[in-house]
């Protein structure tokens, strides 16, 4: 039982026997950490077989990502239910091994998510698996921290309480859509340090457009502060700093100067413990704040392509940036029958050229479609894999 009266779920994952407190040395890691570094050795190796063997058949490649569990996390509650799906299926759809969801919703949007969900399962068997679970918050405060910013948005601050016997896992905004598997995305948590219990990106690549080094009334970490909508969550470590305790006393002292919610009480937090926090670059949380001033300030979507896209404010609902709606009503209209080639890939080549060179981020399409191009080679290997195998079965 956590501190909160919620019921560690049946089923939920284990901790693993060498539980990893954040001041240990890195050598000796969590379950989460082991699998990770064979997942990104693993990889490594099916690049060299792809090199040296490009000839040979399908059925000598191995299979890098079968005892690979990605746990992700959203908090739906008002209007967002619809938004909050679309988002989870996508990683539904570009992953490779499997994901479990952990939905945070309103209790009277249980039954119309776990009808979605089942759907979703059905549809990918043996891929997706989910816990639906209700909004908690710290008894006594309740209200205020179901209020404060968006609805529901400070839940995830007290995920490490309410899933105890949950090792790791990435908390998402439900405006978010990947473009990549998800499994690419966790395996930045063998990047940490021995001190570093959560990562995200930062709030921004331009000081003169930045808003917390403008208009902050409050602490914030680095230069320019931090985008919350995305975090990779350790939350063992995050037990054994006693970070709910943290997070309660950063807001009791900052308080009065909070605007974004919990994005600027994490600012505030590893202002003070900046060790805490790993950064990954902004590709990985691609958001119209960078490239809706007639440039693209994010560097790294030119060159490695966009691997998730964060449609913040509405965007993905709104005409303004026709991109990315494009991309969010594609993947919410896929029917995992199709196929990513003809399902997503297709129709995004089609439309996607189409919009208009002038405009709020309407020549970014092309890095918005460079991931899903890289993604199709792994999509024929792994689709010629499970042929290979479905017909050593039936045979």
């Amino acid at each position: 039982v956590s501190r909160y009266g919620v019921q560690a779920q049946e089923g939920a994952p284990q901790l693993g026997p060498n539980v990893v407190s954040i001041n240990t040395d890195h050598s000796p890691l969590s379950n989460l950490d082991k699998i990770a570094a064979s997942v990104n050795e693993s990889r490594q190796q099916e690049v060299q077989t792809e090199t040296d063997n490009d000839k040979k058949s399908s059925q000598d490649v191995p299979d890098t990502r079968k005892n690979l569990t990605v746990y992700l996390a959203v908090v739906v509650c008002g209007n967002r239910m619809e938004e909050a799906l679309t988002m989870l299926k996508s990683a539904a759809i570009f992953t490779f091994t499997k994901v479990h969801f952990y939905v945070f919703a309103e209790d009277h949007l249980h039954a119309p998510i776990r009808e979605r969900l089942k759907q979703m399962s059905d549809a990918v068997k043996e891929t997706i698996s989910y816990d639906v679970l209700p909004i908690q918050f710290p008894k006594g405060n309740e209200d205020m921290w179901k209020t404060l910013f968006k609805p529901c948005a400070c839940q995830r601050l007290f995920l490490p309480d309410l899933l105890v016997d949950t090792d790791a896992l990435i908390y998402l905004d439900t405006d978010i859509l990947f473009m990549r598997p998800p499994e690419d995305l966790w395996n930045f948590f063998n990047e940490f340090n021995s001190t570093q219990l959560a990562g995200v990106s930062p709030e921004g690549e331009d000081a003169p457009t930045g808003w917390y080094n403008k208009h902050a009334r409050h602490p914030y970490y680095g230069e320019l502060g931090i985008n919350s909508g995305i975090m990779l969550m350790n939350l063992t470590r995050m037990r054994k700093a006693n970070w709910n305790d943290i997070v309660l006393k950063k807001y009791q002292d900052y308080r009065s100067g909070i605007v974004f919610g919990d994005q600027d009480i994490l600012n505030v937090v590893f202002h003070f413990y900046p060790e805490m926090l790993y950064t990954f670059t902004c590709d990985w949380n691609y958001r119209p704040d960078h490239c809706r001033y007639g440039r693209n300030d994010c560097k790294h979507a030119d060159k490695n392509g966009i691997s998730l896209l964060h449609g913040n404010r509405q965007i993905f609902h709104k005409d303004d940036f026709p991109p990315f709606r494009m991309v969010y009503d594609v993947i919410e209209g896929y029917n995992f029958v199709s196929g990513v080639p003809h399902g997503i890939y297709d129709p995004l080549m089609k439309y996607l050229p189409t919009v208009r060179k002038s405009g709020y981020c309407n020549n970014m399409w092309k890095a918005m479609i460079k991931i899903i191009k890289k993604y199709l080679k792994q999509y024929k290997r792994q689709f010629r894999r499970r042929s290979v195998n479905i017909e050593q079965n039936t045979s």
